[in-house]
């Protein structure tokens, strides 16, 4: 059985790839950042942080998503997804 972290990074990929993303990687420990790192059809390369129905991150983990991002030149993506009643992805939030 899928931890819901793992659910959500999944469901993630799946929204990604579906909106004309190439989805580089993705991990689904919840330990590990990023979650997702992907190109966009214009060519845009981000990190995607996910969080299943979870609270936003507390500003020391904003700041150590943003300091990754940063240390390899890519933009950054806050994205709760909801797993109940069915898996959403709420608004994607830029770092």
């Amino acid at each position: 059985m899928k931890t819901p972290h793992a659910q959500a990074v999944l469901f993630l990929s799946d929204v990604l790839a579906d909106a004309g993303h190439t989805v580089i990687s993705a991990c689904t420990d919840e330990n590990m950042d990023p979650q997702l790192f992907a190109q966009s059809e214009t060519g845009e390369l981000a990190f995607y942080f996910a969080r299943a129905d979870a609270p936003d991150p507390d500003p020391e983990a904003l700041a150590r998503f943003r300091a990754l991002a940063a240390k390899h030149d890519v933009s950054a993506y806050y994205v709760p997804v909801s797993l109940a009643p069915e898996p959403r992805a709420l608004p994607f939030r830029a770092l």
